[in-house]
Formats: C-alpha cells, sequence, structure tokens
C-alpha cells in the first residue's frame, strides 16, 4: 500500500529533511501517514509529483547520500525515534489545519490515518455521543491493513455502563489487558474477542467544556502496555477533533 506514494517522501526527506517532507505533505494536501496506509491513487501521486518539483527548486536538486528517514511507527527503535514519529505526525497535520476545520469528516479520517500509522495500531476510530447521551455512534474507522474507512456502529450506555462512566471522568482510558479492566471488560465476548483485540487505548473528546465523543485506539495481537508518551499522543489527536467541533467544522 502506498509504495510510490511513500518515495516521493523519501525523496524528499533526502533533499531537505523533516522540513522537507513537511512541506511536500503540505503542498500535496496528504501526510506520510496518508501514503504509508492506503492505495496509490493517481490524483495523490499526480499531486504529490507537482509538489516535489517545487520541494527541487526550493532545497535543490541535489540529492544528499544521506539514506531516507524510516517510516515511523510504534513498537520498534529508540524512545528518540518514537518521539520523532509523533512529532512529525502532528507537524504533518498542522501543515493542513485548514483543511481540517472545515469539515469534521475529514478531520477524523485523518487524523484515524495518522494514529493507526504512528502507533501502529490495526483500528483506529472516532465516536461522537448522542444529544441524550445514551449511546456513541461511530463517524469512522479506520482500518489499517485494509486502509478501509466504515461508520454506522452504534454502542448504547445501558449495555456498557461502566465504560460510559469511564468516559466521563478520566483523561485516558488505557486498557493495557481490555477483556479484564474493569473500564473496558464489558466489551470482551460481544466486541473484543471476535475481532482479537487484546489492548484498548480511549481518549474522551471534550469540546466547549463537555465530553462529546471519543478517539479509540484497538491493538489486535499480543497484549500491549500503553506508555506515557503514546498517551499524550492519543490525547492530542483528541484534540485536533475538540478543536474542529469548538471552530464551527460542519457535521
Amino acid at each position: 500500500m502506498g509504495t510510490r506514494s511513500m518515495q516521493f517522501f523519501e525523496t524528499a526527506a533526502r533533499k531537505g529533511g523533516l522540513v522537507a517532507k513537511m512541506r511536500l505533505a503540505s503542498l500535496a494536501q496528504v501526510t506520510s501517514a496518508e501514503a504509508a496506509t492506503g492505495p496509490d491513487r493517481p490524483e495523490v501521486l499526480a499531486r504529490l509529483e507537482s509538489a516535489l518539483k517545487v520541494i527541487e527548486v526550493e532545497f535543490g536538486n541535489t540529492t544528499s547520500d544521506a539514506p531516507p528517514e524510516p517510516p515511523r511507527s510504534i513498537g520498534a527503535g529508540s524512545d528518540q525515534s518514537q518521539l520523532r514519529g509523533y512529532l512529525q505526525s502532528h507537524l504533518e497535520l498542522l501543515t493542513q489545519r485548514g483543511l481540517f476545520l472545515k469539515e469534521v469528516g475529514a478531520t477524523v479520517r485523518r487524523i484515524n490515518e495518522a494514529a493507526s500509522h504512528t502507533l501502529g495500531v490495526e483500528r483506529v476510530s472516532v465516536w461522537f455521543l448522542s444529544s441524550d447521551q445514551s449511546a456513541i455512534e461511530c463517524a469512522d474507522l479506520f482500518e489499517r491493513s485494509k486502509a478501509k474507512h466504515s461508520t454506522g456502529v452504534v454502542l448504547k450506555s445501558k449495555d456498557f455502563p461502566s465504560y460510559f462512566k469511564a468516559l466521563l471522568r478520566e483523561r485516558t482510558i488505557a486498557a493495557d489487558d481490555a477483556h479484564t479492566d474493569p473500564r473496558t471488560s464489558c466489551f470482551s465476548e460481544p466486541y473484543l474477542k471476535p475481532l482479537g483485540i487484546n489492548s484498548m487505548l480511549d481518549v474522551p473528546i471534550w469540546a466547549n467544556q463537555k465530553m462529546v465523543g471519543v478517539v479509540c485506539h484497538e491493538h489486535i495481537g499480543p497484549k500491549r502496555r500503553w506508555n506515557a508518551d503514546e498517551e499524550t499522543f492519543a490525547y492530542l489527536m483528541s484534540s485536533y477533533v475538540a478543536l474542529a467541533l469548538e471552530r464551527g467544522a460542519t457535521r
């Protein structure tokens, strides 16, 4: 997925490092996370090719002998490389802040892709709370291995009371073992086991001083211990959604 698209970012990195990659993302209106997780669509390749020509002018046509930066995803490498990955994702998202603040749907799709790629999580989704606080509905779910977006699933508070209580009182819900964590164990039989999810990192979305939804990171595979930096990254992702809502982006 995205092999040719990623080559443009690798070339930009050789010409000007992180700054050139950010510039490429801004000009082409596509982040490196999108390039890594999505297909090589002709229209995206065309935008990247055009943007790279500008990069070559701005940073010079000489390519550095330094190797391209490897894709940044969590789970391997030093803490320093992980932090560089977080920073790169945030900077690339900020280069497209104008687009993000126009339409919430576009915001959550970009955020889910960026979070999935950066944290190395298979499933990332954004859910919004109903007006009567009785349910949350999925606005967008991104599945990394399939590069697929979907919507529409509804979860009712009466079926998962412990989870909904946690959303109202906690900054993050970091469930290393989602099957036994008292906040998420209610999902074990109907949701987690059928999908192979063992760990969850969920962050409530607070906008205009109200809890209005949640960003969910669902890890498939062995149980995963979330660290403080991952929790902070996830919290900042939820803040992007809150910012879009508070700035009046359409839903």
